[in-house]
């Protein structure tokens, strides 16, 4: 069996985002939202590419 794989770039400060949104999702990726207070905006950037490279549409 075959998957495409896409490398997705990311900064250490977006990493130490992630972490945190995975944590309050509790390590499910369906459940990630953007953080709130002054990081709200950083994290939905890193959110859209995160979800971008590891959930594509199987229906395309």
């Amino acid at each position: 069996m075959s998957s495409n794989v896409q490398h997705v770039d990311f900064r250490t400060s977006d990493i130490r985002i992630i972490r945190e949104m995975l944590a309050k999702a509790g390590y499910v990726t369906a459940r990630l939202m953007p953080l709130t207070g002054p990081l709200h905006q950083a994290s939905k950037s890193v959110l859209r590419r995160f979800m971008t490279g590891t959930m594509k549409d199987s229906t395309k």
